[in-house]
């Protein structure tokens, strides 16, 4: 039995045209390899890769639960994400939150909702007073447009809790 090399549509030869087949064999599995490389782009892009979804989804929790965020790590410039913060204290209390590091660096706040009760920028970010309801829970929707390029590190905290650490990307 002829092995695949054997057959004569794979032997080189010079008429009518120069061939080389086994470079061609070559060229054909980079092919190959280039067409699996795409279609795991598309799926790693479809679960979230670059923007919204599967992979990018993230929730952090405080140690002691009583501040929790829910966000995008992956982002495109010029894109816009929500961010979720909820937090926990005590019944009708005014929560204070302080969010800095590099998110006020590579992004912008577009929207907060609720408006805060009052709200005061420092160099290391902004801190914002909350309205807690009866229940001793205050949550704040934020819209985020990404204007930077790369890995933005921050930290939100709040009195009381211990903070969470956000990991963020932001695609060109």
């Amino acid at each position: 039995m002829k092995g695949d090399g054997d057959h004569p549509d794979l032997q080189s030869r010079d008429y009518p045209v120069r061939e080389d087949m086994a470079y061609q064999a070559k060229v054909w599995r980079f092919e190959r390899c280039g067409w699996y490389v795409l279609v795991l782009l598309v799926v790693l892009g479809l679960l979230g890769l670059f923007s919204r979804g599967l992979i990018s989804s993230r929730e952090v929790i405080s140690d002691n639960g009583h501040l929790r965020a829910e966000y995008e790590m992956f982002h495109r410039n010029g894109s816009t994400n929500a961010m979720k913060i909820s937090l926990n204290g005590k019944p009708d209390a005014t929560l204070e939150l302080d969010i800095g590091g590099e998110l006020l660096e590579g992004f912008s706040v577009e929207t907060l909702q609720p408006q805060p009760l009052r709200s005061r920028n420092s160099a290391q970010g902004m801190r914002l007073w909350l309205q807690a309801d009866g229940q001793g829970q205050a949550t704040l929707y934020l819209t985020l447009r990404g204007d930077g390029l790369g890995l933005f590190r921050s930290r939100i905290e709040s009195p009381g809790s211990t903070g969470v650490e956000l990991v963020q990307f932001i695609f060109p």
